[in-house]
């Protein structure tokens, strides 16, 4: 049955279809949606909310919004569109008004708006109206404004979520008011002409604010690339326009290249709260000169009374604030990443003379920036979080770096010369709206959070600390990310498939790294490795003692350790590598004389560091209990089940056997199941270190337990014919169990000690 175009109908089966049909889609995309409800307060705001305004930037985000807010809420949504979408096909624009899309000339759209608001719909808007491709809404007067494509000129965005807000306040106080007051025959008048069957399901209307909330879109990367969209186009049509193709490039690669759409609701506006309280008394008496919802938005009763006027005068002004505040709320949503950061250090460089920065300095730049915005209460892309994505920028650089790098070389606004990046002229150039994300990503990526003083002042603060910042502080920052890092382990592996196997752990010793600093600035510095399916706490008490002594004492983590099994499981034996290099570089800021100490597996993981490392400079490398042979002979099949469970992957994720029981000696710091994986990477692990003969260019020392229960005691042996040095030590422990380090059997603690000097 065709819809009504005066008052248009939702089909809630065509709607829910369509959600349905959403959410396959979403699979078969590339575009990553994340819809933030990190708390109670976020999950508030996207239930309470009445108008929902997100910021535009791409065409086909405009249907996302609402199919999220159903998923969530289970509330039907109102959109609004251009009339150009309702004209020419019929059997479109029916489509569009049953999954709940009206024309913005719709007539008596606001009181239509506000009808079905009161019923329990929520609204979706996009307060810019057309796309803004140029991110760019700040003028040069720090003024809120956009580009308007039709009128060719900046102007304001739209205040019509404001001006139905107000209005809808108005009528409710006035209801509650009436309702005090025993003036049902009014509220009686009103819930029939609002289609309610009974006034108190209209007062529980009245009762509850009326509240916008604005949201903010951000898409990450943005790329400008050829795909598949654009390519088909051009081979049906070769006439395709500029401003088409340019659409099809940029929006092309959003769905059909791994980007994340971010979606963050920001802070409420509740439009009860901009009435005085002078006005909220007054406000029944306007509203009483209206006879309908038409007459109230319209804002002329049809007697003319004075009251109207004054109202109408006052809804102006308070929409105009309204919106701004609207505006500034939703910009300050935005999902701040790496490129709206190094976009931002490349031009306020270049309008500050700069032409050329070593690519270093930059480096650091971009990495302090991070740092010191991670203090801060603005969200950051998850990517900013995660220190295994960001921390190598000043070091091996990063995957999301590379990549914006190479888009703006490509894009001709920088390249690489003699170890500096060399900025283009390009980079200031004004190009038309159709131009602009083709031609200048970082004026884009710069301009979204240029609204944003307070983080445009935090990097600007980097871009002058970088200069500073020395060694040292660059290693407490990394050493910060070691924390962050583990944090952000552990709760990757909280999911409700890994509950099974974490609720039977028993670690409740502190699993995160730790740093024991000396007064002495002389003093020597000691890393400290753990071993397998363990964590830096094994190793604690000799760290306490070393530093006691007069040492710097760094106990790392592992990565896979202290978290969850299914953490351990994911991991390679090249990661824990890492994780030695990583604390290496932390400590060697902090003392000329380096040792490394490692138990267990830690310990042939330093001894592998050792060998490999010749340019790395420091002292004595200790190894106690390391693992060459075992004493467990079953150990010999975990090749073959491991095996087993790739082969089955397809079937299961989790593979026939993916975990064996454990009896740790010590169950406050050891897992109590052992991934057959990580088994498996521990043998690739030992097989790489003894395929050939090993020079290490520092003291050695080398411990062993006599009558150790886990370690063939023969494995020491096999070490000392594999390393080469000029100074080894080999002794012998009295010892029945695995953990001498954690429990300092036969002294091990002081016979440790002597050899640091």
């Amino acid at each position: 049955m065709p819809t009504d175009p005066l008052n248009p109908q939702i089909n809630n089966r065509v709607y829910d279809f369509c959600v349905k049909a959403f959410g396959t889609t979403k699979k078969l995309l590339k575009l990553n949606i994340k819809l933030h409800q990190g708390g109670d307060e976020e999950n508030d705001r996207v239930h309470q909310g009445d108008i929902f305004l997100f910021n535009h930037f791409a065409r086909f985000e405009t249907f996302i919004p609402q199919y999220l807010i159903k998923e969530a809420t289970g509330a039907y949504c109102r959109s609004v569109a251009a009339p150009e979408f309702f004209d020419g096909d019929e059997r479109f624009s029916q489509f569009l008004y049953s999954i709940g899309v009206v024309p913005n000339d719709l007539p008596g759209l606001f009181p239509f708006l506000a009808r079905e608001i009161l019923h329990d719909h929520k609204l979706v808007i996009f307060p810019e109206g057309g796309m803004v491709k140029d991110k760019r809404v700040v003028d040069h007067r720090g003024q809120y404004n956009v580009f308007s494509r039709t009128a060719n000129e900046r102007r304001k965005h739209h205040r019509g979520p404001a001006v139905i807000a107000l209005a809808l306040d108005a009528f409710k106080t006035a209801l509650l008011r009436d309702y005090a007051a025993g003036k049902y025959d009014r509220v009686e008048r009103w819930a029939e002409q609002l289609d309610f069957n009974d006034v108190k399901h209209l007062m529980t209307k009245a009762v509850k604010p009326t509240v916008i909330v604005p949201s903010h879109i951000t898409f990450y990367p943005i790329r400008v690339s050829d795909n598949i969209l654009h390519q088909a186009a051009r081979m049906f049509n070769k006439g395709i326009n500029k401003r088409f193709a340019e659409e099809l490039i940029i929006e092309g690669n959003l769905l059909f290249k791994e980007t994340d759409m971010d979606i963050r609701f920001s802070r409420p506006i509740v439009a009860g709260d901009y009435w005085r309280w002078w006005e909220k008394r007054m406000l029944p008496n306007v509203v009483h000169r209206f006879e309908s919802l038409d007459e109230l938005f319209a804002l002329k009763p049809k007697t003319g009374h004075w009251g109207g006027r004054i109202h109408a005068i006052g809804m102006k002004v308070k929409s105009n604030h309204v919106r701004d505040d609207y505006m500034k709320s939703m910009y300050q949503a935005v999902t701040i990443n790496l490129s709206h950061i190094a976009s931002t250090i490349i031009l306020k460089l270049f309008l500050q003379g700069l032409r050329e920065i070593s690519c270093s300095r930059f480096h650091k730049m971009l990495y302090l920036s991070i740092k010191l915005l991670q203090q801060s209460e603005h969200r950051l892309h998850r990517s900013l979080r995660n220190p295994e994505e960001y921390d190598a920028i000043v070091s091996k650089g990063s995957i999301r770096l590379d990549q914006f790098l190479k888009t703006a070389n490509n894009l001709g606004l920088l390249h690489v010369a003699d170890g500096n990046y060399v900025l283009d002229q390009k980079l200031i150039e004004d190009f038309k709206i159709d131009e602009v994300r083709t031609e200048n990503l970082i004026s884009v990526y710069a301009n979204e959070i240029n609204p944003l003083e307070h983080i445009t002042r935090i990097i600007d603060k980097a871009i002058k600390g970088a200069v500073k910042m020395d060694p040292k502080m660059l290693a407490e920052y990394q050493f910060n990310d070691q924390i962050l890092a583990f944090e952000w382990d552990r709760d990757q592996f909280q999911r409700p498939r890994y509950a099974e196997i974490n609720a039977q752990q028993t670690q409740t010793a502190d699993a995160n790294w730790y740093f024991l600093k000396s007064k002495t600035k002389s003093a020597a510095a000691v890393l400290l490795i753990h071993g397998f399916l363990s964590g830096p706490a094994e190793m604690k008490s000799l760290g306490q003692r070393l530093h006691a002594e007069g040492h710097h004492v760094l106990g790392l983590r592992l990565k896979g350790h202290g978290t969850s099994p299914w953490d351990l499981r994911s991991r390679n034996w090249h990661d824990w590598a890492e994780s030695v290099e990583r604390g290496f570089d932390i400590i060697k800021a902090f003392s000329r004389s380096v040792h490394i100490v490692g138990f267990s597996t830690g310990g042939l993981l330093a001894l592998n560091f050792a060998a490999n490392s010749p340019s790395k400079r420091f002292k004595s490398v200790t190894s106690v209990c390391a693992p060459v042979h075992f004493r467990n002979k079953k150990l010999v099949f975990v090749p073959l089940v491991h095996h087993a469970n790739r082969l089955v992957s397809w079937v299961s994720s989790e593979g026939l056997v993916p975990f064996t029981p454990n009896e740790p000696e010590n169950p406050d710091i050891n897992y109590q199941h052992i991934p057959i994986r990580a088994l498996h990477q521990l043998q690739q692990l030992i097989s790489h270190f003894t395929e050939d003969r090993l020079t290490i260019d520092a003291d050695v020392h080398l411990f062993q337990g006599d009558d150790d229960p886990v370690v063939a005691p023969s494995s020491i042996e096999t070490l000392d014919k594999l390393i080469i040095a000029e100074n080894k030590t080999v002794t012998l422990l009295q010892s029945d169990i695995h953990g001498v380090v954690h429990r300092n059997i036969d002294d091990v603690h002081q016979k440790i000690c002597a050899s640091i000097l």
